[in-house]
């Protein structure tokens, strides 16, 4: 007994003092934001990678010399490294020292490759290579769209619950791979967590939330129900859907291979076995979420970070507390101020936290009648088309709450031509052109869970610029320009795009009045009318 707890303890490189030295560990962590053909840049998998990199460090065992970090490689990279550790590896076996490896990816991929880049790694490759080095025990994590395949390259199925990682099937010897999606998923990033839904659920687990026996120590099985669970519940409400953790393992015997030791942590947040609800660690210093995690009332959490100053918002029965500590420290809740929680925010809407917003607008619409243009009409004047009055428009906005944002807008609008017919001479032309400067607010309401799309309503007022042009029968020309009071009044639709991050659309009505244009009779022409509106987005 006392041997197999100094080897379970020795696995992945962390060991009591008079452990067994002949086990040798290794990590190789790679990171890439790269976007291949048609697909765009990740904002943080080479974060998530750094990340995965200290906690291994950390609370996993590892030091810095065993942790190879590579951030944006190509596959020949990638091919050196697992060349070079194949080559460590079997120098250890001939010294008659077992090894230990740990690979994790984070990136672009598709059902068959990795993509670096431009380059792509086929899976079958990657595979090969990995489990040609002669390791005791291989860990890969992938956080890949379709990085499931992995597994189904070898024939492998996926687990559909946790049964198929139960513990009879673990042991010190052999393969385990998890990976943050099925084999035709698709794995998210967020904005708000700044990291990949499974990576940041991952290592939360192993921080000590996924310590389910409470024997402090994380093993494979418990990181993976922990991120299966909490990346289905994370995902479940996005657009793009729940993502499934899927966990292959080909391990022979018996026993639990533990991953981290949260318990030998110097410094933790511990969540105590009175408190509920949904829990958020924020570094105050970082601006980061630590940890994510649904604490359950009945057993206490012991969350690893290190020293330093965190928020922690804790979610329950209408309510959202929010405690400032000074970790170590344990989570008093009843001290901490605490507000109702708003109804009706939107969960995981992409561009929820976004809070820049410029749009570019083209509007069309009957010109506004009134006695201006009946004057016109009376002397004999014909406008050519009634429907051509038609603009673009430009306009920024900041969000200053949950549902209001304000801001400007620019837009200028073309009138329809009007022309007078002089017997055989050149008839006469008139138009006119009208630019509205406008501070703007806006309102906005998801109506979806995923909150991408929104219905909105949005007011203006201004100044407008209005600019006459008249051609008479010689072809000389005659330009005014008036000034006045503008504003406009609209409603529709926003959607943010699925296949575009960042991006939007917007589908409305707007009624525009600029009182800008005199005639030398005492009309005043208020330019606008009804419009349709179309315009795309950009937030940020």
């Amino acid at each position: 007994m006392k041997r197999l707890l100094i080897l379970l303890g020795t696995l992945l490189g962390v060991a009591p003092a008079h452990a067994d030295d002949t086990i040798a560990t290794y990590a190789i962590v790679i990171g890439s934001n790269a976007g291949g053909p048609g697909q765009a840049e990740l904002h943080f998998a080479e974060d998530d990678a750094r990340k995965v990199a200290g906690v291994l460090t950390d609370l996993g065992g590892y030091t810095a010399g065993t942790v190879d970090v590579i951030v944006h490689p190509t596959p020949q990279v990638v091919r050196d490294k697992l060349a070079a550790l194949a080559t460590r590896v079997q120098a250890d076996v001939a010294a008659g020292r077992q090894a230990r490896v740990f690979f994790y990816y984070s990136g672009h991929a598709r059902a068959d490759a990795i993509d670096l880049g431009g380059d792509q790694l086929p899976l079958p490759e990657l595979r090969q290579r990995l489990f040609a080095v002669p390791a005791t025990l291989t860990v890969v994590v992938l956080d890949a769209c379709q990085s499931g395949a992995f597994s189904r390259v070898k024939g492998a199925t996926p687990a559909a619950d946790f049964s198929f990682s139960s513990k009879q099937r673990l042991d010190a010897t052999g393969i385990a791979v998890l990976a943050s999606s099925s084999g035709s998923e698709l794995s998210q990033e967020s904005e708000r967590l700044r990291g990949s839904y499974f990576t940041h659920h991952f290592l939360v687990g192993l921080r000590g939330a996924g310590d389910a026996n409470h024997d402090g120590e994380v093993s494979i099985d418990e990181a993976y129900r922990y991120a299966y669970h909490q990346t289905l519940l994370a995902t479940a409400e996005t657009a793009v859907g729940g993502q499934h953790v899927s966990f292959e393992v080909d391990l022979k015997g018996h026993g639990e291979v533990p991953l981290s030791f949260p318990v030998r942590a110097t410094s933790a947040l511990e969540l105590p076995v009175a408190l509920e609800g949904q829990t958020v660690v924020e570094s105050r210093v970082a601006h980061a979420v630590i940890a994510e995690t649904y604490k359950a009332k009945g057993a206490a959490v012991r969350i690893a970070v290190a020293p330093g100053d965190y928020s922690v918002l804790v979610r329950a029965n209408g309510r959202v507390a929010r405690c400032e500590v000074t970790a170590p420290a344990t989570i008093d809740v009843a001290r901490c101020p605490s507000e109702a929680i708003e109804i009706g925010r939107p969960k995981g809407g992409r561009g929820w936290d976004r809070a820049t917003r410029v749009e570019l607008d083209g509007f069309a619409g009957g010109e506004h009648a009134d006695g201006y243009t009946q004057t016109l009409t009376n002397f004999s004047y014909r406008a050519q088309d009634v429907a051509a009055s038609a603009g673009l428009g430009a306009i920024g906005l900041r969000r200053v709450h949950d549902y209001l944002w304000v801001g400007g807008a620019l837009a200028s609008t073309g009138s329809p031509q009007w022309t007078r017919a002089e017997g055989n001479m050149p008839s006469l032309e008139f138009s006119w052109s009208t630019t509205t400067v406008l501070g703007l607010a806006h309102a906005e309401l998801p109506f979806t869970q995923s909150g991408r799309t929104a219905i909105y309503a949005r007011a203006g007022l201004g100044l407008g610029i209005g600019r006459t042009h008249f051609v008479d029968v010689d072809g000389k020309t005659d330009d005014q320009t008036y000034f006045g009071p503008a504003a406009t009044i609209g409603a529709g639709l926003h959607f943010d795009l699925t296949l575009i991050a960042h991006a939007g659309i917007t589908l409305g009505y707007q009624f525009d009045y600029a009182r800008v244009i005199d005639n030398e009779i005492g009309d005043t022409h208020a330019s606008g009318g009804h419009r349709i509106v179309a315009g795309l987005s950009w937030s940020y």
